[in-house]
């Protein structure tokens, strides 16, 4: 089955954020070495766009994945240890329409 992780930043101290920024990219790359991320999106270039206008994104998005686990129960316990957790940090977890 195929989930999407949409990615929400804590609160990270200033003392902490280059470690935070290490252990967010380690634990992605073992997600994707692992065999259960397929795609990735995060960085910049993100937009906002309503019916008038489109303007840059400032919200507390930083990433979405796309992820393949076995279910919903299985998609969540991945995220058990994903470093931002510790600063209040969130990953919302969609089930795909179809897999």
């Amino acid at each position: 089955m195929k989930f999407l992780y949409v990615y929400r930043s804590g609160e990270v101290p200033d003392e902490n954020a280059a470690q935070n920024i290490h252990e967010l990219w380690s634990w992605l790359e073992n997600l994707k070495e692992t065999g259960y991320e397929k795609v990735r999106f995060a960085g910049t270039g993100r937009k906002v766009v309503s019916q008038h206008m489109v303007e840059e994104y400032t919200g507390d998005i930083f990433g979405v994945s796309v992820i393949e686990a076995e279910s919903l129960e299985e998609a969540a316990r991945l995220t058990s240890d994903w470093p931002e957790l510790q600063y209040g940090g969130r990953i919302e977890i969609i089930g795909a329409l179809e897999n």
